[in-house]
C-alpha cells in the first residue's frame, strides 16, 4: 500500500463496494468461533517532517505488536493468543481465541528508514517516519509575480 493523500470522496465508495462484496459493514466482521483476523483502522498524515502513522488496536500490549522495515515496506503485524477460564459454584467455563492482523505499507522515496519511532497509549499504536533531509531541503516556495 503506498501513502498517498486521501480524499474524502473515497470513503463511501470505497466502503459501499466492501460491504457489497461481504454483506456487512466493514468493522463488523468477525469469525464466529473467537479465531479473529481484522484490520486495523488507519490514519496516515504526511506532515512537514515525517509521515505519522495511527492505528487503533484495542487490547494489544507492545510485546503483541511487531513493526520492521523490510524491502523499502513498513511491516505491522499481530498475533495474540488469549484463555479465559471461570469456576464457580454453578458452572465451569474456559475459552480461548487467537487475533492477528499484518498492514504493510511501502514507504515513499522521502521517507528516512533509519528514523522511526513508534509508541502505544490507549490503544492507539502511532508510528512517525521521519522524512529524508535531503527531500526536505528541496522544497521551495514560488512567489506568484
Amino acid at each position: 500500500m503506498k501513502l498517498f493523500k486521501w480524499k474524502k470522496e473515497f470513503a463511501p465508495k470505497f466502503a459501499n463496494i466492501v460491504e457489497k462484496f461481504f454483506g456487512d459493514k466493514i468493522n463488523v466482521m468477525v469469525n464466529k468461533d473467537e479465531n479473529v483476523s481484522v484490520i486495523p483502522a488507519t490514519n496516515i498524515s504526511d506532515e512537514e517532517k515525517a509521515f505519522d502513522i495511527s492505528l487503533t488496536v484495542p487490547g494489544l500490549e507492545k510485546k503483541d505488536i511487531n513493526i520492521e522495515i523490510k524491502d523499502n515496506k513498513l511491516y505491522i503485524s499481530s498475533e495474540k493468543q488469549y484463555e479465559k477460564e471461570e469456576d464457580n459454584k454453578f458452572y465451569y467455563r474456559k475459552e480461548f481465541g487467537y487475533a492477528s492482523f499484518q498492514r504493510i505499507f511501502e514507504l515513499p522515496a522521502e521517507a528516512d528508514a533509519e528514523k522511526v519511532s513508534a509508541d502505544l497509549k490507549d490503544g492507539i499504536l502511532n508510528i512517525k517516519v521521519a522524512k529524508n533531509k535531503k527531500y526536505l531541503a528541496k522544497k521551495k516556495k514560488i512567489a506568484i509575480a
